[in-house]
């Protein structure tokens, strides 16, 4: 089977919405079907055009290059971390990527596929460009989300045009874009309308929120679609006259799938080995996306692969709902929710693996906090599994027990049963793409194992009983190896120690085969505890959700001299806050600026006037001068203590934040702003870049 999961812009971190919507279910899905002994290629990489990195790289006065570098290193690592592991990461900016996207570009073009037509395209005259895409926002017109973008609404999922949008702006400054004419190639998605919908008719056993998506989209009627834009950065038009023009991301990323499984065919030195999954008789393909990128993979990509003719078209597109972080969506942008790299300074990668395997948002959105991870790890991982493997494991040791098959005991036959039922309904769950409903067989199992164990009562047989006691052991390590191989494609890492503290004769991997094999000889020889139980308030005490914010409008509180009061952005959230400035600052000084806010303070009425936080400034005698993030950062972006993020727990008062005991300090030659946490003093930092204050004060000088 081929499984591909959706290529991630390299734009930006990928963060744990990230990880469920796309990632853990694949590597959850392949782990488990190596192990039952399918043959399976596992593919993603790095999207690397598209506007999202141009328009990073103007803002940050850098090059694409560097950012889409820079960010498919950070992916590898991250993946890497999480132990989710391809066969193969591309990137689409790789010279092979380019031939097999050029080729089928020339491809369809020759079949009538492909069609150069005028269009009507934003233009900012400001800018002097044509503006695809991501630089311009507006609002759908459809559900009335205000940050729609040209060519997507992330927030119902609808395809647009850039026409379609209400207000529309340009990104970069603002202004009002003017409609021009331009010329660019289009895919035909309308030849395929019947073709498409025959197919779908077959796939009645997809997600339901995917296959209403789909047949919706397609019964509004396909349109032709450009895949073509004005710019610079992307794969070349193979045609003489285009230099100025580029294959669109949405179409050429698609294609990075087959490319990427080239590349894999050459590196493994059989580089003919892709043909075997995209040709190959009965090979079902997987793509693992998030709901976002539906209409991309069931509609357009079917449609360019139908185009190419005689090569296999989706089994299977899992799309998985967006996981929440208190009910919003996660954003780095917006500071909500967790990076990767944050949530596992705070918790093992098996930990987070886990509780996100028990919150797949497969049909529905999920809700992700830390204190629910804490409450389902300690209670289901560690007070139950892992307290019963550590229970038969020392009570073999401490007395010395050989764990050894006896007569057939009723009992421990149908515990064994039990163990193999559970097993083929949670395979048979994983082998439909229901990963979240499977992970509960492995919970019932583990209920139903402590059950036995204490049912058993080997404490009171090896006074008796030690042959009986030594059978009824060996059930038990029984239950939990079964529990160990279903545990494994979630839980790599902790199941490959499980398997050396239960010590199971002659075990080489984690296959099928090895599991059921005739002869079960177990030699436990460690009473390890296989997890540690997680205390996140003690791990980490940064209490202080601290956000890039920018300052919109300034004006003077109605009922104070000294006071005023300032609208602020947080990304796609707007706040106000009440400061006391007017003394410091003119209110034309404030317009613009960014500052450092403390976003989880509790909301509070100053003089009548609401304040959601409060910006943070250093005083030095009789001069305040506020706090400044570093000019790259972004509005809503979060800040860090030294390398602590924020570690989700909710509000604070303002007694609690005094407890911090905010300053400026003078570290390597730099006046910085710090925090402490229990006698440690810390750099309020951006990914390792120091605040500072806007003007000169005095290293000391106490920060409100």
């Amino acid at each position: 089977m081929l499984v591909n999961a959706a290529l991630p812009y390299a734009n930006g971190s990928l963060h744990l919405g990230h990880i469920a919507g796309a990632y853990l279910s694949p590597d959850i899905f392949v782990r488990f079907n190596r192990m039952m002994g399918n043959e399976v290629m596992f593919i993603s990489g790095s999207d690397e055009y598209g506007t999202p990195i141009t328009i990073s790289a103007e803002k940050q006065q850098t090059t694409p290059e560097e950012i889409a570098d820079k960010f498919h290193r950070e992916f590898l690592e991250t993946f890497s971390s999480m132990d989710i592991k391809f066969d193969f990461f591309t990137r689409t900016s790789y010279k092979d990527h380019w031939k097999t996207a050029q080729e089928i570009f020339l491809d369809l073009l020759g079949k009538g596929v492909l069609a150069e037509k005028p269009m009507i395209s934003p233009y900012c005259a400001k800018c002097g460009r044509f503006m695809p895409d991501r630089y311009i926002e507006g609002t759908c017109p459809y559900c009335g989300f205000k940050k729609a973008r040209g060519d997507q609404c992330d927030e119902c999922g609808r395809t647009l045009d850039p026409q379609e949008l209400i207000d529309p702006r340009c990104v970069l400054c603002d202004e009002i874009p003017e409609f021009r004419e331009t010329s660019h190639f289009f895919l035909r998605l309308d030849l395929f309308q019947e073709k498409l919908m025959e197919w779908l008719g077959s796939k009645d056993f997809w997600r339901t929120n995917v296959l209403a998506f789909t047949r919706n989209f397609i019964s509004a009627g396909l349109k032709e679609r450009p895949i073509t834009r004005d710019l610079d950065w992307g794969v070349p038009i193979p045609l003489e006259g285009y230099d100025h023009k580029r294959i669109y991301v949405w179409f050429e990323a698609l294609i990075g799938y087959i490319s990427g499984s080239k590349m894999y065919s050459e590196k493994i030195g059989k580089p003919d080995y892709w043909k075997e999954f995209y040709y190959g008789k009965g090979v079902k393909t997987y793509y693992f996306i998030g709901k976002d990128n539906i209409p991309f993979h069931t509609v357009i990509w079917p449609a360019i692969l139908m185009g190419i003719g005689d090569i296999n078209l989706p089994y299977d597109v899992p799309a998985n709902e967006y996981l929440r972080f208190k009910g919003e969506q996660f954003s780095k942008s917006r500071g909500i929710g967790l990076t990767v790299h944050e949530a596992l300074k705070i918790v093992p990668k098996d930990y987070l693996r886990f509780y996100m395997a028990m919150n797949l948002p497969e049909t529905g959105d999920s809700d992700f906090t830390l204190s629910d991870l804490q409450e389902k790890v300690n209670s289901e991982l560690i007070d139950k599994f892992g307290n019963l493997i550590h229970r038969v494991v020392s009570f073999i040791t401490k007395n010395k027990m050989e764990p050894l098959p006896g007569v057939p005991d009723p009992i421990d036959l149908k515990a064994v049963e039990e163990a193999e039922r559970r097993f083929e309904n949670y395979s048979s769950l994983i082998s439909k793409v229901q990963i979240k409903k499977a992970f509960y067989e492995w919970l019932e199992l583990v209920k139903f194992s402590n059950v036995y164990f204490n049912d058993a009562a080997p404490w009171k047989l090896v006074k008796t009983d030690r042959e009986k006691c030594a059978a009824k052991l060996h059930t038990a390590l029984v239950l939990i190896e079964y529990l160990d191989y279903m545990l494994y494609p979630y839980c790599p890492s902790s199941a490959e120690k499980i398997v050396h503290i239960i010590g199971p004769e002659g075990f080489s991997s984690f296959t099928y085969l090895d599991l059921k094999r005739t002869k079960k000889s177990y030699y436990p020889v460690s009473t390890e505890v296989p997890f540690e139980k997680i205390d996140l308030q003690s791990n980490n005490g940064n209490r202080l959700d601290l956000r890039v914010a920018l300052i919109e409008e300034a004006i003077m509180h109605p009922n104070s001299d000294h006071l005023v009061i300032l609208k602020i952005s947080l990304g796609t959230e707007k706040r106000q806050i009440v400061a006391g400035l007017r003394k410091h600052y003119e209110l034309s000084e404030l317009l613009g600026k960014k500052i450092v806010l403390v976003a989880n303070l509790k909301k509070a009425k100053i003089r009548g006037e609401v304040s959601e936080g409060m910006l943070l400034a250093a005083a030095d005698g009789e001069k305040v001068v506020l706090l400044k993030p570093d000019d790259n950062s972004l509005p809503g972006e979060r800040l860090s203590l030294d390398d602590l993020p924020f570690n989700m727990s909710g509000q604070i008062t303002i007694e609690e934040l005094r407890d911090f005991n905010l300053k400026i300090e003078n570290l390597n030659d730099e006046n910085v702003a710090t925090a402490t946490i229990s006698g440690k003093q810390m750099i309020i930092n951006r990914n390792g870049i120091a605040v500072t204050a806007y003007g000169e004060v005095a290293p000391g000088s106490t920060v409100r």
